[in-house]
């Protein structure tokens, strides 16, 4: 498990780790391998990871032999079932009762271009003596110029109004608590997120925002779970393309206790969540691939249209019209479907608890 996660978290910024083939395929062995003849002809995969499993998505397993060389034709998980990862069963047959039931009159609302705080805002929040590589951390998170057009793509690819977000400076935490969010079937987040593991002063995983105009800490640029938790929402599908929204690398993997829970008690009914850092560009293009095949093709549902992205990703780097290394893990499977993603009728779905 720990070394698939180092084969895939970048540690240098412009070198890629080199993949673990083996574990990929010893994981897949010892989690699915046992059931493989039974998995024959499912088209959808519903799985209840447990402990270190959390902060993984199954996609990345491979099912057979590959070649390091060409990543882009491994026999990835992905390219067998379109794959759902819940907390509990319990909670997959919650959540299908309730799929795709929003009675919210918009399709989409956007958030993102957020302001970094300053130093001094992050010192008021962080005190020096006791929290300074928190505060430093928190005022060092860069710009992201590519979340911009992520939101401007999928506005247009669902007929949004173009007042249907909060950018920049209006990108704060007090603006989201205040918005009616249950008028909308998606909301999208094209952000920073950080854990506990991250800050080691704070104390839950929390959506990076603009502070306030003239606010002397940091307080208000953190939309924490606890926050979320209040949201009133009636959303199909919550995007939260922020690295590490998801959970941790390795660790106890409780990637589900925070954000992406308060979500889940906030009604939405799935989230696509991020399970480490992220590429800025290569990360809106599989969203955007994501939010047209879920229009074009919605009964498909959010797995699906995930798949289909992370597919054409690898199909393109195959065939030279992306950079071969796209078919790195790090690039094509960050993002991971939480919840009931939504399929239509006439599939066959195995559910497994692991």
């Amino acid at each position: 498990m720990k070394a698939v996660r180092a084969g895939i978290e970048k540690t240098e910024v412009n070198a890629l780790p080199t993949f673990d083939i083996a574990d990929a395929r010893r994981l897949y062995d010892l989690t699915l391998g046992g059931v493989a003849v039974e998995l024959k002809g499912a088209s959808s995969l519903v799985i209840a990871p447990t402990g270190p499993l959390l902060s993984l998505p199954f996609e990345v397993l491979l099912t057979g032999p590959a070649d390091l060389g060409k990543l882009a034709e491994a026999p990835w998980l992905v390219r067998e079932a379109t794959i759902t990862h819940v907390p509990a069963a319990t909670n997959f047959v919650s959540l299908r009762k309730v799929a795709n039931s929003s009675a919210a009159a918009k399709p989409w609302f956007g958030f993102g271009d957020f302001r970094p705080v300053t130093v001094a805002q992050a010192a008021g929040s962080f005190p020096m003596a006791q929290c300074g590589d928190s505060g430093r951390l928190l005022a060092s998170l860069p710009p992201l110029p590519g979340a911009v057009k992520e939101l401007d793509g999928a506005r247009a690819v669902l007929a949004a109004s173009t007042g249907d977000e909060l950018t920049g400076d209006g990108f704060t935490a007090d603006a989201v608590l205040r918005m009616p969010l249950k008028d909308y079937r998606i909301l999208h987040f094209a952000a920073h997120a950080l854990l506990p593991t991250d800050l080691r002063c704070q104390t839950e995983a929390a959506i990076v925002t603009s502070p306030p105009m003239g606010a002397q800490d940091a307080k208000g640029a953190l939309l924490t779970a606890s926050k979320v938790l209040g949201l009133d929402l009636d959303a199909n599908l919550v995007i939260l393309s922020a690295c590490n929204s998801g959970g941790p690398g390795g660790g106890a993997g409780e990637s589900l206790s925070g954000l992406a829970r308060s979500f889940f008690f906030a009604k939405a009914r799935s989230l696509l969540v991020t399970h480490w850092e992220v590429s800025d560009q290569v990360a809106a293009l599989l969203v955007l691939l994501t939010i047209n095949d879920l229009k074009e093709k919605s009964s498909e549902g959010v797995t699906g249209a995930l798949r289909e992205a992370q597919l054409s990703l690898l199909d393109r780097a195959a065939s030279g019209q992306l950079p071969a290394e796209i078919a790195h893990p790090f690039f094509w499977a960050p993002f991971a479907v939480i919840g009931d993603g939504g399929e239509g009728g006439g599939q066959s779905t195995v559910s497994s608890r692991l």
